[in-house]
């Protein structure tokens, strides 16, 4: 009698789709000629085993379901797609090793925190930032290792609680867009007499200001006067706020497509 393979897909709608709006499936897409997929395969078996539960493991031989592969674009093995609620939420090309499998999965497993986190992004995306950000709040209350959701909270509060921005993204200073939130909020709370005399000093003050109401625009027209006037003020601090400004508008936002041009002629 031939021994069944340890976690082996006997059907895909039932043990993948169905199943994984009770639990999250991890289905591991693998043949046997495959030899990051052998190295691969006792990993995930072992996690599988040590979840309790939490999430299961199917695995998927391509070599036996070539179309089933097909269906759902594997063109090359390893690969693994954890899904949730019949849908695919996150995907792995190649083999890693057990730590850093480990950690992959412990960061893409859902869970209702990530799930408040994803609702704020959708309702902040649709302007209702107010609701967006409670849940963000309640998300991030539930589990502080949520960094996008920090990052994204961030942003929102930086404006009028510049104070709150450093204890939410310090631990991920080596992130460009924590660091220039960190420098904006730095920027917002400090006083007049935190900056040197200089003749850029008043634009930078007046562009504080705009920024707390959140006039962009007038900000951006001070900023870039005081890098005209002298750009070295103060360790370049407004042309470094300029690109912050920039990059938490976005690339596609009409104020950044507007004054980019202009700040690139007063760098030069």
């Amino acid at each position: 009698m031939l021994k069944a393979v340890p976690y082996e897909l006997n059907d895909f709608d039932q043990d993948v789709l169905a199943e994984s709006h009770h639990v999250p499936v991890l289905v591991d897409y693998w043949a046997s000629w495959c030899g990051p997929c052998k190295y691969l395969g006792p990993i995930v078996e072992k996690l599988a085993d040590e979840a309790n539960g939490k999430w299961k493991l199917v695995k998927v031989n391509t070599e036996k379901h070539g179309q089933l592969a097909a269906e759902w674009g594997i063109r090359g093995i390893p690969n693994l797609k954890l899904f949730f609620k019949g849908e695919v939420i996150a995907e792995l090309s190649g083999a890693m090793s057990e730590p850093e499998m480990r950690l992959w999965i412990e960061e893409k497993l859902p869970s209702e925190a990530k799930a408040l986190a994803m609702e704020a992004s959708r309702l902040i995306a649709e302007g209702k930032s107010t609701e967006g950000t409670a849940l963000l709040e309640r998300a991030i209350e539930m589990d502080n290792s949520l960094n996008e959701a920090r990052l994204l909270l961030a942003k929102l509060i930086v404006w009028k609680y510049p104070k709150r921005v450093k204890p939410l993204v310090k631990h991920i200073r080596h992130v460009e867009e924590a660091e220039e939130l960190i420098l904006l909020a730095n920027l917002l709370g400090t006083s007049m007499d935190d900056l040197r005399e200089d003749a850029s000093r008043n634009e930078v003050l007046e562009a504080k200001k705009c920024l707390v109401s959140l006039d962009f625009e007038a900000a951006l027209q001070k900023l870039i006067k005081a890098v005209m006037i002298n750009k070295k003020y103060h360790n370049e601090l407004a042309r470094r706020i300029i690109i912050a400004i920039f990059h938490i508008l976005g690339e596609s936002n009409e104020l950044t497509k507007k004054y980019r041009r202009q700040f690139d002629m007063a760098l030069y």
